[in-house]
């Protein structure tokens, strides 16, 4: 079993490591301190970080004006909302919003956004949908999946929209807990604390929408980062050294399994598929086995699919 130490590597759709999605092997990501976002909502983070990129959407007339319009949705949201709906009104961004946005992106795709495009959007895959558009339609479609996905945040985890997993991913919260308003409160206060001249559009939006995650601790896709180093940190050394042709497959993946409401660390379907990897990994199958899952089943179950198998099989 001291091989299996070196042979394991912990992946998922949301626990993957970020380095599995680049289309270029030697891309770095960008990071904001906040992995959630850099995972997610990738665009924000190269914009947000990337100095020329910044520098640009700080000087456009067009994104200034909806900065100052943010800032003002966001005082008046403290001042006048005590619903989490009166929130959403004023923060969501509108259809409106997003195609203008949309288009002052694209309008920078040839100047000073085109290296941030070049360097990073374009290698680092999150946006490989969009691969074979131009640099202006790129940006642009790059940003609207970036704001249907924050508007939906705002919509699922502060008013309570059924999404489309109900059982496992629904809001935390009755919409009318005064609680709840409270903890939403609290996370217009932070946003409004950040406020300053050097603060993107995208600012307090982004921020109060990533809240609604942090609110409903919603924040798995980045709750096991750095897995390269962590969880896979054995394994990874060890990929640098496998003589692939001697095995028949790269690997040996065991597919997630979630928990019965009465059961608890790893399922009993998880626990048998681990019984058929071992017997394949024993015969020389592969260097590998690569155990999947989060926490899914039931609802905001502590118990991590991936890292209970790993815990069996060590």
């Amino acid at each position: 079993m001291k091989r299996l130490a070196y042979a394991l590597a912990v992946g998922a759709a949301l626990l993957a490591p970020m380095a599995a999605y680049a289309q270029s092997t030697s891309y770095q990501f960008l990071r904001s301190g906040d992995m959630v976002q850099d995972k997610n909502f990738y665009l924000l983070t190269v914009l947000n970080t990337d100095e020329r990129a910044r520098a640009s959407l700080l000087a456009d007339p067009v994104l200034l004006a909806q900065r100052q319009n943010a800032d003002l949705q966001l005082k008046v949201a403290l001042t006048s909302c005590t619903k989490p709906v009166c929130v959403v009104d004023r923060m969501m961004l509108s259809d409106g919003d997003i195609k203008k946005i949309g288009d002052a992106l694209g309008s920078l795709a040839n100047g000073p956004l085109k290296s941030a495009i070049r360097d990073h959007l374009r290698p680092s895959g999150m946006f490989q949908r969009h691969a074979a558009l131009d640099d202006k339609a790129f940006i642009q479609a790059a940003w609207i999946d970036t704001a249907a996905g924050m508007n939906r945040l705002y919509r699922v985890y502060a008013t309570g929209e059924v999404p489309r997993y109900r059982d496992i991913d629904s809001i935390s919260y009755k919409v009318d807990d005064e609680r709840f308003f409270q903890l939403i409160r609290t996370a217009l206060e932070t946003a409004d604390d950040g406020l300053g001249t050097d603060t993107p559009f995208f600012g307090p939006w982004a921020q109060v929408g990533l809240d609604m995650l942090l609110i409903n601790q919603r924040d798995e896709a980045g709750r096991y980062e750095p897995l390269v180093s962590g969880e896979n940190g054995a394994a990874s050394q060890r990929a640098a050294k496998v003589i692939w042709r001697d095995f028949a497959y790269s690997a040996i993946l065991i597919p997630g399994a979630g928990l019965r409401n009465e059961e608890r660390g790893l399922s009993a379907i998880g626990s048998m598929r681990l019984r058929l990897a071992v017997r394949r990994y024993q015969k020389g199958l592969a260097p590998f086995i690569v155990v999947s899952g989060g926490n899914v089943h039931p609802n905001k179950t502590p118990y991590n699919e991936a890292l209970e198998m790993k815990r069996v099989l060590m």
